[in-house]
């Protein structure tokens, strides 16, 4: 049996639900994609995102890094540094980027961030592609198996009873790991060149954050 292919695609979570847009009484999203997707358009349009956003996952507000235009990359950077530049915050006290990877197993997405996940979550991919049990940042968290080549992520084990969203379509699932650790690879290519196009933010609009992809990325490296 050939090998099932395994990619980690990085995305955002872009939220901006406070825009007088009426929210869909229809749940969960996964269910009802269209309209969770007019939803969200409806609020980047009214937050002044210039661009139109297409969704890495349907129905939810996952967006992936290299699919997001400069234009509305500028504008998230400028919201999402806005209390840190103005002195609201200590960098300390600041955060990634919110979002993470989804995992995909053979073009099928199998588990994707769950809530307060972030970029700086592929410490938790890297670790678990080297065979060793990671915290993740993300809540509820899947239970972990390692055997020589695998890791198995168990959704029916986990640390609350908070559900996953969306809910996994098996009970686990077995990654082999050469396969993983090749998808952190891929994964933090295009972290190295997210990086670069937030210092051309940075340049660009004169937003003054030291090091703003290691912030924004990397959280500083507070996983390490």
């Amino acid at each position: 049996m050939s090998a099932r292919a395994v990619a980690l695609i990085p995305v955002l979570e872009i939220g901006y639900g406070n825009q007088n847009v009426e929210v869909p009484t229809k749940y969960p999203y996964w269910e009802n994609t269209a309209l969770w997707d007019a939803y969200h358009a409806a609020c980047y349009t009214g937050a002044g995102f210039p661009d139109a956003l297409r969704p890495s996952v349907p129905g939810a507000a996952f967006y992936r890094l290299a699919e997001i235009t400069d234009r509305n990359l500028a504008k998230l950077v400028k919201d999402h540094t806005a209390e840190l530049r103005a002195g609201n915050l200590d960098r300390e006290q600041a955060c990634a980027l919110f979002g993470g990877y989804v995992l995909h197993i053979d073009e099928e997405a199998v588990f994707s961030p769950q809530c307060c996940g972030q970029l700086s979550d592929i410490v938790y991919w890297e670790r678990l592609a080297a065979g060793t049990a990671s915290y993740y940042e993300g809540h509820p968290a899947p239970g972990l198996r390692f055997t020589e080549d695998t890791v198995v992520l168990d959704f029916a084990v986990r640390a609350c009873e908070e559900p996953f969203q969306p809910p996994p379509s098996a009970l686990s699932v077995t990654i082999s790991r050469p396969a993983l650790q090749l998808a952190v690879v891929q994964a933090n290519r295009e972290l190295t060149h997210f990086a670069q196009r937030l210092r051309e933010v940075l340049e660009a609009d004169g937003l003054g954050v030291q090091a703003i992809d290691k912030l924004l990325i990397w959280n500083d490296g507070k996983h390490d």
